[in-house]
C-alpha cells in the first residue's frame, strides 16, 4: 500500500469539535476559519491531501489488477460453500481488527497530530489483520491456496484475503472517522463514516438468506 495523491475524500474528523480554537490543524497551516467549524480545516484543507490505494504484484514483482472488495466476497463465498466452511467468524474477526484501529489517512501521513495519542504504522495494523487471516487460512494448509476464480483472473483464497485486508485498511483510512472518534474524542459513537464496514455490510448482506431479489441488489452497497 502507497500514499499519495489521488482520489482525495473530505476529511471527516471534527477537529474542532469543542469549538475552542479557528486556526487550521494541518500541520504548517496558519489559516483562520469560522469558531463554530467543527471540523477544525480551512477551505484549502478540506480534503485529505492524500489517498491510500492497494497494489498486488505476483511473485515475479509483476503488478496485478487487484479485485474489488465484492468479488473478492463473491470467491470466497462460493468456494466456502463447497467446502462447508462458514466465512462468518472470519469476517467478525476482521471486522473486529479492523474497524477503528485505523486512523485516517492525514493522520497517517503525518499532516494531523493528536498529542498524546500514539498513531499505529500501515505496517502494524496490516499484520495485525495478518495474524487473524492465518488463523482461518493457514499457511501450511493446501486449501488455503486454492485458485479462486475473480474477474481479475484466478487468484489463491489465501491471497484474496491478504487482499481483502488491504482494501479494509484503504476504506478506513480514507473515507472513515472512527479511530479519530473512538481514540481521540473517546466517543466512538460520534462516528459518521462506515468506512471499511462498507464491504462487511456487503458480505453480511449476501450471506443473510434474504431471498434471490436482495441477493441480486446487494452489488448496490458497495457502489
Amino acid at each position: 500500500m502507497e500514499q499519495t495523491t489521488g482520489r482525495n475524500h473530505i476529511n471527516r474528523n471534527k477537529l474542532n469539535h469543542l469549538a475552542n480554537d479557528r486556526v487550521c490543524k494541518i500541520v504548517g497551516c496558519n489559516n483562520d476559519f469560522r469558531i463554530n467549524r467543527t471540523s477544525g480545516f480551512c477551505d484549502n484543507h478540506e480534503f485529505h491531501e492524500h489517498d491510500l490505494y492497494l497494489e498486488l504484484h505476483d511473485p515475479a514483482g509483476t503488478l496485478v489488477n487487484a479485485p474489488a472488495h465484492k468479488d473478492i466476497i463473491d470467491a470466497l463465498i462460493e468456494w466456502s460453500s463447497t467446502r462447508n466452511f462458514g466465512l462468518l467468524p472470519f469476517f467478525s474477526s476482521l471486522s473486529f481488527n479492523s474497524l477503528g484501529n485505523v486512523p485516517d489517512v492525514s493522520t497517517l501521513a503525518g499532516k494531523v497530530v493528536h498529542p498524546g495519542i500514539t498513531v499505529p504504522t500501515i505496517g502494524s495494523i496490516y499484520d495485525s489483520l495478518i495474524e487473524v487471516i492465518n488463523n482461518y487460512f493457514p499457511v501450511n494448509n493446501n486449501s488455503s491456496y486454492q485458485p479462486l476464480k475473480t474477474p481479475r483472473g484466478e487468484i489463491p483464497a489465501i491471497v484474496l484475503a491478504y487482499t481483502f485486508a488491504g482494501l479494509l485498511i484503504c476504506e478506513e483510512a480514507n473515507r472513515g472517522d472512527r479511530w479519530f472518534c473512538r481514540m481521540v474524542r473517546k466517543e466512538e459513537a460520534k462516528t459518521t463514516q462506515l468506512g471499511a464496514a462498507m464491504p462487511i455490510a456487503y458480505f453480511a448482506t449476501r450471506i443473510f438468506p434474504w431471498g434471490v431479489e436482495m441477493n441480486k441488489s446487494a452489488r448496490n452497497l458497495t457502489r
